[in-house]
This record gives structure tokens, C-alpha cells and sequence, in this order.
């Protein structure tokens, strides 16, 4: 439900700088390293987006949040 959500914002907002769970994850992996576990379909600051879970390096798992339009990323 949530990727048929995020469909339907691209065609709503073309300009989003973060089009596809493939480039989140991309995005994710280089700028914190480690091992992505999963990427799912979000709102994020009410823009569309998502959010991934990895695990680092030294085994913590930790939460990062991909803002679709604007590309910024937060971790949690």
C-alpha cells in the first residue's frame, strides 16, 4: 500500500530528487557503510520517502530516514 502511495506523489511531483528504493538504497549505503537490511515505502516531514534499517560494521542496527523530494537523509 505504501509503494502504490508513493506512485501515485512521483506522478503528483516529478521533481523528486529520490525516485526509486533502488537509489535509497544507494544513497544509504554510501553515506553510512554497512549492510542495508531493508528499505520500505514512507512519509517523511510529510513528503514522501523512506526509511531504511542497517547494520553497522560493529553490529548496532539503526534506523535512517530518506526525505524523497529534498534528498536529505537523517539517521535514528
Amino acid at each position: 500500500m505504501a509503494s502504490s502511495m508513493l506512485i501515485a506523489a512521483q506522478k503528483n511531483q516529478p521533481n523528486l530528487r529520490v525516485k526509486n528504493r533502488q537509489q535509497a538504497t544507494q544513497m544509504v549505503k554510501s553515506q553510512y557503510g554497512g549492510k542495508v537490511l531493508s528499505v520500505q515505502s514512507t512519509k517523511v516531514n510529510g513528503n514522501p520517502g523512506y526509511r531504511a534499517k542497517l547494520l553497522s560494521a560493529d553490529g548496532v542496527v539503526f534506523y535512517v530516514s530518506i526525505d524523497a523530494v529534498s534528498g536529505q537523509m537523517s539517521r535514528r
